[in-house]
């Protein structure tokens, strides 16, 4: 039988590809839930959202590295 395709016969992912993985969460993050905090503040005709928005989303993120990839 042959590997999966994408398996390389390793244990798990490599250090780049968790590197590239963290990368995408907090970018996604910051994007995402900044995305929201600027459409708040569109809608109420505000300022305040948009850096509570990235705060939130980059807290967010740090979250699941940390769950994902932490000591634990």
């Amino acid at each position: 039988m042959g590997s999966a395709p994408g398996n390389r016969g390793r244990d798990g992912p490599g250090g780049s590809e968790i590197a590239w993985t963290i990368i995408g969460l907090l970018l996604s993050g910051v994007v995402a839930w900044g995305g929201i905090g600027w459409l708040v503040d569109r809608w109420l005709g505000t300022g305040l959202f948009l850096p509570i928005g990235i705060l939130v989303g980059a807290a967010g993120a740090f979250y699941l590295v940390i769950r994902r990839y932490g000591q634990g």
